[in-house]
């Protein structure tokens, strides 16, 4: 796997100049945390990005569950940031547990119910989109380095805090609440799925909120019984703090569907903390074309 990684990586740089020919290097010095970044738009409503700052971080979130419309969040050790992408099939191209690099000059962040994203423009609903056509001027993707992971933190439901906005979290030893309900309501008089907030519990009866799509490829089925584990991004408005699931990241003792994600994305598995890890398979697939794998998105 290494060798192929190896192979992987070289074959990459030199898809970077055909596949995205807007995006250029910048100096070492330009590259800062998602954390200082963020604190440009501290007590504003938004703040244009004009200077040559870039970040590098994995992403933990994007569409591939229909999870994250037309979002991916970039992590670094530092703190997350959702970026709002104006792409209809993001993770073909950005995939969890890739590596980005955003070039953030020209691009703008937000605050959005006390959450900063970053996007093109204000809009009335935070950021809006980075046009697709230009995405490739602003994001590049890469494998992570040798050795290089993410792991996701994790947490007690007392424990999340505003450090944790837009950043992957665990939480072990959770049940559903609503058990036996879909994980999306469905709206009775137009028979829409709905975003829709259940209750997981803890052993303590502590509670959290778990925020689900309207888009996300699950809606309509059941939640899982039993006690497991969540993996997710901590979401905030107006005061609220939530958990989106990611990836799918759902490992319940006794699970109400299966979830494949693990299997479509050869992921590998960490004994102790049960994570999975992002291999050739999960590359965007313009890249996997050229080292001969695939990486099928879902049936919805």
């Amino acid at each position: 796997m290494r060798a192929i990684a190896g192979l992987s990586l070289l074959l990459l740089a030199g898809c970077d100049k055909a596949t995205e020919p807007g995006f250029a290097e910048a100096p070492e010095v330009s590259r800062h945390t998602v954390a200082y970044l963020k604190s440009l738009c501290d007590g504003r409503s938004s703040a244009a990005v004009t200077q040559d700052i870039t970040i590098r971080g994995f992403i933990t979130a994007n569409d591939l569950y229909g999870e994250f419309d037309r979002t991916i969040v970039v992590e670094d050790p530092s703190g997350g940031i959702a970026i709002a992408a104006g792409h209809p099939s993001l993770a073909d191209d950005y995939p969890f547990g890739a590596v980005a690099t955003v070039r953030c000059n020209g691009l703008t962040l937000c605050n959005y119910g006390g959450k900063i994203e970053l996007g093109s423009e204000p809009g009335d609903y935070g950021a809006e989109a980075i046009p697709r056509e230009e995405l490739s001027r602003y994001i590049r993707v890469t494998l992570p380095e040798e050795g290089e992971r993410h792991r996701a933190a994790p947490l007690t439901f007392g424990e999340v805090s505003a450090r944790h906005i837009d950043t992957r979290v665990r939480f072990d030893g959770v049940r559903f609440a609503d058990a036996g309900k879909t994980w999306c309501d469905t709206d009775p008089e137009t028979g829409r799925t709905v975003a829709t907030e259940r209750t997981i519990v803890d052993a303590g009866g502590n509670e959290f909120t778990v925020r689900s799509a309207a888009t996300c490829a699950y809606a309509k089925e059941p939640l899982p019984s039993g006690t497991g584990s969540l993996y997710g991004i901590i979401d905030y408005f107006a005061g609220k703090y939530t958990l989106r699931v990611t990836n799918r990241e759902v490992v319940f003792s006794r699970t109400a569907t299966p979830y494949t994600a693990h299997s479509a994305y050869q992921t590998t598995p960490d004994p102790g903390a049960r994570e999975r890890h992002v291999t050739v398979a999960a590359l965007p697939r313009a890249y996997l074309s050229v080292v001969g794998c695939s990486a099928p998105r879902p049936t919805k």
